[in-house]
């Protein structure tokens, strides 16, 4: 364990008063967060570059800064394929999901869910956003405290309440605003940790070509598994649906993200932030892969893991900082820096998010008649709470134990049906209330059956070699130390002996954790879909077309004619008549529709 100098906890004061100075200028400009639509909003007056940019840092937290690369090099480099995998959420967010939400003019994203199927299944979706979001949060803030605690002695609480205070101080005070810019600068140091470590890796190394030489020579080397096996943890089939419907849900139907859009001037600025910030997430995960071929290459034939020098694989990100730059004051500290930007930027979007949902979808309804000062200022009380609830549950993390990785798989399979509610809303006319109520709690009824499920009978994941024939000190019984990961949102716990016999069923729970989004997802839509033709399917002429995707018209006309007929394809409203074609095939347009 390398303790920090001076100079560097010099360095992380400095990062951590930076940011919090940026809510502090945003608090005492312009309207000085006065009015709710500046505090949440922005005024709807922001560029796109900054909102990109936010996007990106808010999807990227932590877990991708220590524990992408750590997937990469136990895993070997498969992962990379999320970058193609972008071109789900390029083509659907912006297209789909950001022109309903920006033409309703929507703060909370729930309000649309409010409008398409009343205040249940509202406040139920909300719901499961927010208890999402408080454990996704704390663990934002638990999991690099905890990894940088082993390697560098950096003290768990004194890590968990610095980010926690300063990140709800500055998102508090400064609103969206300074949540956006403090991104933009942490978006600076996020990617200068990154670069920096390739570069050093390569030079110790011998330069790219010998970093890919070894890691194909050790087994690490392949991209591409297009095994169709749903068990493969991540061949390319998984990755590609897997984590293309994750990020779908994640940047296009989370109030973390949909926010930002939202602070556009026009609508064709928000569909830009939407399609190049998502371009730019995959190029960023692309960096964090890399970053891990090229940790590989530094260790080979010494890993740290399995020679103990560390005792989980997220903590190889702090570990490799020590390793190259502890012998140049302030380095160390910088980069430690990047891990706290990765875990701020991700922090205050979430305490924003949290305060916009329960104003706009509990205060609000219930208040009516708050005059907006007052409203401001219960948000920003309520920004305090979220925050405190955050740290709480950071410091709860560390005492959950064997639980913790029940509570990560738990977070990812909350994704699937919020994905599922809204895709069933703008894609799906005729769905009603009752169905999409239905569809949401079969998929976290099967979801989390499963994940139980694959916790009692762990799938048993195959790992690349890593060798300790070059360490100082030879490792004996290399083979019998399990190599655990704390990060099981992006990897399964092995950790867990399988139990010699099993029953049938466990081949089901064998199912790669990829496919959880997609599977919850498509569960939803297709039980809202039969439930609502069971019951009684809403009449697609009774809806405000702003509540349907564009995308959803081009669908239903491709279908046969008298399927288009029974769906009532082509029926438009205009001022609450009915508006049909007379031939199917035919959509009439009018500048009124």
């Amino acid at each position: 364990m390398a303790f920090l100098s001076a100079v560097d906890y010099a360095i992380l004061v400095v990062f951590l008063l930076f940011s919090a100075g940026i809510g502090v200028f945003h608090a005492l400009r312009g309207g000085r967060q006065r009015t709710a639509k500046e505090y949440l909003l922005a005024d709807r007056q922001m560029n796109p570059i900054p909102v990109t940019i936010s996007v990106v840092v808010s999807v990227l937290s932590a877990v991708t800064f220590l524990g992408t690369p750590a997937e990469t090099y136990i895993h070997g480099p498969q992962y990379w394929v999320v970058f193609l995998a972008k071109v789900i959420p390029i083509y659907i967010i912006p297209f789909s999901f950001v022109p309903v939400f920006y033409k309703l003019q929507v703060t909370s994203i729930y309000e649309y869910l409010g409008t398409r199927f009343g205040r249940a299944v509202r406040l139920f979706g909300m719901s499961i956003n927010c208890v999402y979001l408080v454990m996704y949060l704390g663990i934002v803030i638990y999991g690099p405290a905890l990894a940088l605690n082993a390697v560098t002695g950096l003290s768990i609480a004194g890590s968990i309440i610095a980010v926690g205070i300063v990140c709800t101080f500055y998102t508090t005070v400064g609103g969206i605003k300074a949540v956006l810019w403090a991104d933009v600068f942490q978006s600076v140091i996020f990617l200068t940790g990154f670069f920096i470590t390739i570069f050093a890796c390569s030079a110790h190394v011998g330069g790219f070509a010998e970093i890919f030489r070894i890691n194909s020579r050790d087994g690490h080397g392949t991209f591409l598994d297009f095994r169709l096996n749903p068990t493969i943890r991540h061949s390319f089939w998984s990755v590609f649906i897997g984590f293309g419907f994750l990020m779908t849900s994640y940047a296009g139907t989370n109030q973390i993200i949909v926010q930002r859009y939202m602070t556009c001037r026009t609508l064709k600025e928000s569909q830009l932030a939407a399609g190049f910030g998502n371009l730019f997430i995959g190029v960023v995960e692309l960096i964090a892969v890399f970053t891990g071929i090229c940790m590989y290459a530094y260790f080979a034939g010494c890993d740290p893991v399995t020679s103990g020098k560390v005792q989980k694989a997220d903590q190889l990100m702090a570990y490799i900082i020590i390793e190259l730059f502890q012998h140049i004051p302030g380095m160390v500290g910088f980069l430690i820096s990047a891990v706290f930007s990765a875990s701020l930027s991700t922090i205050s979007s979430g305490v924003n998010a949290l305060a916009t949902m329960f104003g706009q979808d509990v205060i609000k309804p219930f208040f009516p008649n708050l005059t907006d000062f007052k409203f401001t200022v219960i948000l920003k009380l309520i920004s305090v709470v979220f925050g405190i609830a955050t740290i709480v549950m950071a410091f709860l993390a560390s005492v959950l134990g064997g639980l913790l990785p029940l509570t990560l798989s738990l977070i990812g399979i909350l994704n699937g049906p919020i994905l599922g509610v809204f895709a069933l809303g703008v894609y799906f006319p005729w769905a009603n209330s009752k169905g999409a109520m239905s569809g949401m709690i079969t998929a976290l009824a099967i979801g989390g059956w499963m994940k139980i499920g694959a916790l009692i009978y762990p799938p048993i994941i195959d790992y690349p070699p890593l060798f300790v024939d070059q360490c100082a000190v030879n490792v004996t019984n290399a083979a019998d130390i399990a190599v655990t990961e704390l990060y099981e949102v992006i990897s399964e716990s092995p950790s867990m002996m399988a139990p010699i016999t099993t029953p049938g069923i466990a081949r089901l729970y064998a199912l790669s954790y990829a496919y959880y989004t997609p599977l919850t997802c498509l569960i939803t839509i297709i039980v809202g879909v039969v439930v609502s033709f069971l019951i009684q399917p809403t009449d697609p002429s009774s809806l405000d077309p702003d509540l349907l995707s564009p995308m959803a018209e081009t669908f239903c006309c491709c279908l046969p004619k008298h399927w288009r007929e029974k769906l009532r394809c082509g029926v438009k409203v205009k001022d609450r008549e009915i508006v049909e074609t007379e031939d199917p095939d035919v959509v009439k347009t009018s500048p009124d529709l």
